[in-house]
């Protein structure tokens, strides 16, 4: 690990340290924090310690702190909501995804869940300057195939199940990536149309097919 990334993940514990409540310099001793460390934070201007000592987050370290756990969480949301990890796997892969990723890539993620508010741990997503720009569409780019209403169409992207059987199915009857399919009814059962074809599906099947919304 590099020293920008050691910097950052003794920035990211300090940080969650007082979202929790007050931080005090016994407290973070406590917690293994060493003093080179606190003395870094304190010197870098993430920190200032009173007489009494109590520790408060200058406003350069929140804004530090800010960029990283929104990069952390949403890193998080992708990987959850996106890429159907574990949260295991999800977690150890968000702390590595989180040094490397840039502004720019930062607010595509963003945009692409649909301006998340919470982490997958129900934890706050600081906004980004894209949150605010988009207040009016906060609909994701892409949804699960159950989240189309009556009429609307998409295009798959890919289909996430752990069922090798119901992927070939689905493939057989011509669901799959790339596939236009437009939503024709939502009850009782869900009617989609496609390639001249019409087929009934259930919900769990539609959570499982990922669709990015076009207009047709």
């Amino acid at each position: 690990m590099d020293k920008k990334q050691q910097f950052e993940e003794n920035l990211e514990k300090i940080g969650m340290r007082f979202e929790e409540g007050n931080v005090t310099l016994d407290g973070l001793r406590n917690s293994g924090m060493g003093e080179v460390v606190i003395d870094e934070m304190k010197n870098k201007g993430i920190i200032s310690i009173h007489a009494d000592g109590s520790l408060r987050l200058t406003n350069r370290g929140q804004i530090a702190f800010n960029s990283l756990i929104r990069r952390h969480r949403l890193a998080e949301r992708l990987m959850n909501d996106i890429l159907n990890m574990s949260h295991k796997s999800m977690e150890r892969h968000a702390c590595k995804f989180e040094h490397i990723l840039d502004t720019d890539i930062t607010e595509s993620i963003c945009i692409l869940l649909g301006h998340p508010t919470t982490c997958p741990h129900g934890k706050v997503i600081p906004p980004g300057d894209c949150c605010s720009k988009g207040r009016k569409e906060l609909e994701p780019l892409i949804v699960s195939l159950d989240n189309l209403s009556s009429g609307e169409a998409g295009k798959i992207l890919y289909i996430s199940t752990r069922d090798h059987h119901r992927l070939d199915k689905l493939t057989s009857f011509g669901l799959m990536p790339g596939t236009i399919v437009k939503v024709h009814q939502k009850q009782p059962a869900i009617v989609i149309l496609f390639d001249e074809t019409t087929l009934s599906i259930d919900s769990e099947v539609a959570r499982e097919i990922y669709v990015r919304k076009i207009k047709i």
